[in-house]
């Protein structure tokens, strides 16, 4: 590993968050959770049902209670039942940690973001699991569902033993619908390749029809879901700023990028004994901040010492990233070499297009901000 290389990567180390932290938030989630289902408000398993019947009963003055046809025909449906019962079991969690380590390793600034937009939506959830509980349609004792879950017997779910001691009288909002949709969120906002973004979008779908399917939720409690999330969003742009800072980094996504042949200016670099050639990381890097930030992307090479030379990329939405190269010789031909980037200079039209976070002020702050 070459020192620019080793520096780069000792750069990007320090700005992700703490692991244990994050865990710590875990924990503390779980906790909470946990002890406001130990102590349930007085007339809890009445008051759900009541409330359950409440919610059913505005949907049928609205004509809007489709549950109970769509759950009866799932019931009838053999090996389509026991794929939508473990896709209501697991889906959601799966996606749900795929996207937070995604956010974590390819997308550090954002990934404080959607932590906290998660954490938001969880406390918002559980506070209304204790203030408004919620039993779901197929506890309700007369309303005709039936439970799809417990009668497939799907492992890992309902009517299984490894969850008998779970809140089963939340219905109200849905984490499977809200835990989806965030993902969908987080991903747009982190400027996830696009087939992901429609796979968390059709998984979003997916998922309303599942949970109303299966008889877990009304399709009211659905939109309680999209409403934690949206308060979710509010809160944390209202802590953390709109702002977007990204420094691009080609050796950071789980799945490696696809990368493009080399252009006739990055072969010249390979032949010229000045200038080092263009590394495959650092042409990917500079490719996926203008696919994620927009065209045209405007790039300034400055010579950084012994470690070499540091593109500075300004996206069409103003976001910051940098692309460490071996030389400023190298640093043009990486400007060549990539579609949509354009060749700049710190001029007022440049430093005016920058939109700068204030997580990007306290790095260039140093160390004594921090103090």
């Amino acid at each position: 590993m070459t020192s620019t290389t080793r520096d780069s990567t000792d750069r990007r180390r320090r700005r992700r968050p703490r692991w244990w932290v994050e865990i710590l938030l875990g924990l503390l989630l779980f906790g909470l959770y946990a002890l406001l289902g130990g102590l349930p408000l007085p007339g809890h398993e009445r008051r759900a049902v009541a409330n359950g019947e409440d919610i059913l009963a505005l949907e049928a003055v609205l004509h809007t209670d489709f549950e109970r046809s769509v759950n009866h025909w799932l019931a009838d449906r053999g090996w389509l039942t026991i794929v939508a019962n473990y896709e209501y079991a697991f889906s959601y969690l799966a996606v749900t940690l795929i996207t937070l380590v995604w956010l974590y390793r390819r997308r550090p600034h954002h990934y404080g973001w959607g932590r906290n937009v998660f954490v938001v939506v969880n406390v918002l959830a559980i506070l209304c699991f204790w203030l408004y509980p919620v039993a779901p349609p197929r506890l309700l004792p007369e309303a005709g569902f039936l439970d799809t879950v417990r009668l497939g017997g799907t492992w890992g779910s309902w009517g299984s033993p490894m969850l008998d001691g779970a809140n089963q009288l939340a219905a109200m909002p849905s984490l499977h619908l809200g835990w989806a949709l965030w993902a969908s969120v987080a991903l747009g906002r982190g400027g996830a390749p696009r087939p992901a973004q429609v796979a968390s979008a059709v998984h979003v779908a997916v998922t309303f029809v599942v949970i109303v399917a299966t008889g877990n939720h009304y399709w009211l409690d659905a939109l309680g879901g999209a409403v934690v999330v949206g308060l979710g969003v509010l809160a944390a742009d209202a802590v953390g700023g709109g702002a977007v800072t990204w420094t691009a980094s080609g050796r950071r996504s789980l799945w490696r990028p696809r990368l493009a042949p080399y252009t006739d200016a990055v072969t010249e670099t390979t032949t010229n004994s000045a200038a080092p050639a263009v590394k495959s990381a650092q042409f990917a890097a500079a490719r996926a901040f203008v696919a994620d930030h927009g065209k045209p992307a405007k790039a300034v090479v400055q010579r950084i010492g012994r470690a070499g030379a540091r593109v500075v990329l300004v996206g069409d939405d103003g976001a910051l990233g940098d692309v460490v190269v071996p030389s400023v010789e190298t640093g043009e031909a990486l400007i060549e070499a990539v579609d949509g980037v354009e060749a700049a200079e710190w001029d007022a039209e440049t430093v005016s297009a920058t939109v700068i976070g204030p997580e990007h002020r306290r790095r260039m702050a140093g160390p004594r901000a921090r103090r």
